[in-house]
């Protein structure tokens, strides 16, 4: 109990600024990164939606998808440049590609 009384204060320092270090990496590692992809003949938000995200609601994923382009409307067309917020989960397909490269 002595220690805690004389170096109190420094111990207050310490575990704040633990505490505040701590928080900025938490948040850090939360933030998510954006992807931009080509939309190709066929491809809709919401096909994106599953592709990308398949364990969340698409609506949820489209509209952030939406803010992130400044669109106004859903309709996208083949050629057009998108940003996707998150990581693309890697198909198959993707991992045969880079392999072969």
């Amino acid at each position: 109990m002595t220690l805690v009384k004389k170096y109190g204060y420094i111990l207050s320092i310490i575990l704040l600024s633990s505490t505040f270090t701590l928080f900025f990496v938490l948040k850090e590692t939360q933030e998510s990164t954006i992807v931009e992809v080509e939309v190709v003949q066929g491809d809709t938000l919401w096909g994106l939606a599953q592709k990308h995200r398949p364990n969340e609601k698409p609506d949820k994923w489209i509209k952030e998808v939406m803010k992130l382009n400044n669109m106004h409307s859903t309709l996208i067309k083949s050629g057009d440049t998108l940003k996707l917020p998150g990581t693309i989960q890697s198909t198959d397909d993707n991992l045969t590609e880079l392999a072969g490269e």
